[in-house]
């Protein structure tokens, strides 16, 4: 459930907040450079203590050692520790709220940067998140926990607000890196009041929609857009480069490091032309909009509980949610969530994202372990469900126009089941056209082959996500 939904919060116009879902993080991320636009009382000048925060950071590498026997890479080791805030419920996690965060390791990889930096001739950042543009293993996820970080205190009084403006109830819990103390130059906890999650008992924190978005604005790919576009013949001069083609992070980093004018051109660029947060009601990747519609599909259409007693129990379970999630997208308008304005269809995690916000609910409801993405040593299959050590059942999801469709169930579902010593799967097939329809129509036979072969117990299903369907009254 959403935020408001569980504190029973009816917005106005003037709640430009993010609603978080509470029980999964949703894949937005914190960008530093629309935090860098922000004029409001609250955050306009919190970019510039961002910077003044990496600027004492510089100063202090500047006039120590990079070793552990100098106190004040130590000091530096601790000033650059970014735990994930999991208060704010964004990020990568799959199966509930709470990452992988940023443990000593990163805060080495931060301040070894700096060090770099400094070799480089490089004295301060114009704009913090160019470290990513420098330095391997800084992905959006570490960007905006950096960004939680240094602006927690702001994203707390923020969610204070609003709490007092929706009568929330609130209470006393202890915030780790609530602010960074410039005259100790070290990082304090506080007490403070604020909603607390009642899936994981932890506080909740708010963030304004107009600073999320999917990618940092300042990101590597787009630099290599820009030079591209821009720079075309300094490249072929330095590099022998005739074609643009995919060039491997590690080669970006080159680029930039050696190109330090190229990124000022770069950021300058971007100052010109701006950035736009992500656009949460369209939602073009799907990442958010099925919370809503699965909530209310799923109170409409309660399955009765079943005692899962018997393999065949909880086989029928698992076929019936299935069928749940199939009618949900066929029948009830569900398909919807997978098209675009532009009339193109989302990304494969959108059906994911469906397909968890339907079945959840009756796993809950039946003491049904459900798993997403589950690594079973050669890669994440979808989904896993689960009653007690015995009974499993793996579920593999693939668009038809997928490259690698038929790899997914001859190969990867296949493997997965192995890899378990299980032999109950479901592989679904989510088709956006007729000719994919076409194209998967010997399906089961390509199932029972397998079934017959190896002796598995996989299932098939095919999902109709064909546009303008025709509504029953005209049927």
């Amino acid at each position: 459930m959403k935020f408001s939904t569980i504190f029973n919060i009816a917005r106005d116009l003037d709640d430009k907040w993010f609603d978080p879902i509470l029980k999964r993080d949703t894949k937005l991320f914190i960008d530093p450079f629309l935090l860098f636009k922000a004029e409001d009382e609250l955050f306009g000048k919190s970019y510039d203590n961002t910077i003044s925060f990496f600027n004492k950071a510089f100063e202090i590498a500047a006039v120590s050692k990079k070793n552990n026997s100098d106190m004040r890479y130590k000091q530096l080791l601790r000033m650059m520790s970014f735990p994930e805030v999991s208060e704010i419920c964004l990020g990568y996690a799959e199966s509930d709220t709470g990452g992988s965060g940023s443990g000593g390791s990163f805060s080495k990889i931060i301040v070894d940067s700096i060090f770099d930096s400094i070799e480089m001739g490089v004295t301060n950042y114009n704009f913090f998140e160019e470290i990513g543009l420098f330095n391997l293993g800084f992905g959006c996820d570490r960007i905006s926990d950096m960004t939680a970080t240094l602006v927690k205190r702001e994203l707390i009084e923020y969610t204070q607000r609003i709490c007092t403006k929706h009568g929330v109830k609130t209470d006393i819990i202890k915030i780790k890196q609530y602010e960074f103390n410039n005259r100790f130059n070290r990082w304090e906890s506080k007490e403070v009041s604020l909603p607390i999650n009642p899936y994981n008992k932890e506080a909740i924190i708010l963030v304004p929609q107009k600073f999320l978005r999917e990618l940092p604005t300042i990101n590597a790919s787009d630099f290599w857009d820009y030079c591209w576009d821009n720079l075309n013949e300094e490249i072929r001069e330095q590099y022998s480069l005739e074609i643009k083609g995919n060039l491997k992070k590690s080669d970006l980093i080159q680029i930039a490091r050696q190109n330090r004018q190229w990124v000022n051109n770069f950021e300058d660029f971007l100052k010109r032309t701006g950035s736009n947060p992500y656009d949460i009601v369209k939602d073009a990747s799907g990442l958010y909009q099925w919370i809503n519609t699965t909530e209310e599909f799923t109170k409409e259409n309660q399955i009765k509980n079943i005692d899962v007693i018997s393999d065949k129990d909880f086989e029928n379970f698992v076929h019936t949610v299935v069928n749940n999630f199939v009618h949900f997208l066929e029948n009830n308008s569900g398909y919807k969530l997978l098209w675009n304005d532009n009339k193109k269809h989302k990304k494969e995690e959108a059906v994911q994202l469906i397909f968890y916000g339907i079945v959840v609910h009756y796993c809950e409801a039946n003491n049904i372990d459900l798993n997403r993405e589950v690594n079973l040593g050669r890669g994440p299959v979808d989904f896993k469900f689960s009653s007690g050590y015995n009974n499993k059942f793996l579920i593999e999801i693939k668009q038809a126009n997928n490259s690698k469709f038929w790899n997914g169930l001859e190969i990867q579902l296949v493997k997965y089941l192995e890899v378990e010593k299980n032999k109950n799967g479901i592989f679904i097939a989510v088709c956006y056209s007729e000719k994919e329809l076409n194209n998967v129509s010997n399906i089961q036979k390509n199932v029972d082959s397998l079934n017959k072969k190896l002796g598995t117990n996989i299932h098939s299903y095919v999902i109709d996500a064909t546009p303008e369907k025709p509504s029953a009254s005209k049927l």
